[in-house]
């Protein structure tokens, strides 16, 4: 193929790749904001700006598009909690490493991608939020987010010999579930802190930055807590 041809074959493929990702962006958005059931394909394609036929070529069914939104940020998610995990066992070893140094390196990467400025993150974070408790999803859910959960309650349950894996699951469970709600939306959080008055200054991501060792406190408490009792 001569240089012409392949430039223009080049960019049909980033046009195509352009495209796929504003569609994978508007329908991340509409289900965060209204959940998989309430969303249409027709809508899907008017957010993104493209025909119904561009939404079915790049993502099939109405569920495979949920799915491949499911999965597209979890590879960048399950990389940063193993590094950060590895780090931290560089660092201290495992038998200087605490409870609370643990939540941290599974929370922060978490955080860190929905403070980045983003918005898609934050809409994914909506997203899981609401789809985590869902038992239509938890067979996707646990594909993609239980390997590396299983990491870290591994790592957890040798710090807590004496605890079963029942309590600690259960605890690490309810922290997880913390961290899903709390990244989901912080305006209850500021309305509560405002007395019923205007709600403070700053955005999600700004009052997620202020807050996060109350949220890693909160859950490292809680599973000490469990494994203690």
């Amino acid at each position: 193929m001569k240089a012409g041809g392949r430039q223009r074959e080049d960019g049909r493929v980033l046009r195509g790749e352009a495209t796929r990702e504003r569609v994978l962006d508007a329908a991340e958005r509409l289900f965060a904001d209204h959940g998989f059931d309430a969303v249409s394909i027709r809508q899907i394609a008017q957010e993104a700006e493209v025909t119904l036929g561009v939404v079915g070529f790049h993502s099939g069914s109405k569920e495979a598009l949920f799915s491949t939104i499911l999965k597209r940020r979890v590879d960048m998610l399950s990389a940063g909690r193993r590094a950060a995990l590895d780090r931290l066992l560089a660092e201290k070893g495992r038998g200087a490493i605490t409870l609370r140094d643990l939540m941290a390196a599974y929370i922060d990467p978490y955080i860190d991608c929905a403070c980045a400025g983003d918005p898609q993150w934050l809409a994914y974070a909506r997203l899981i939020a609401h789809t985590a408790g869902d038992s239509r999803w938890y067979p996707a859910v646990k594909d993609l987010y239980d390997p590396m959960a299983l990491v870290y309650l591994d790592e957890i349950a040798a710090l807590c010999p004496q605890a079963s894996r029942e309590k600690l699951a259960a605890a690490f469970v309810m922290s997880v579930a913390a961290m899903l709600s709390t990244v989901a939306s912080t305006t209850r959080m500021a309305a509560l802190a405002s007395d019923g008055g205007t709600l403070p200054v700053g955005d999600t991501a700004e009052r997620l930055a202020r807050h996060r060792g109350t949220l890693i406190d909160f859950c490292a408490g809680g599973i000490e807590r469990a494994a203690s009792a």
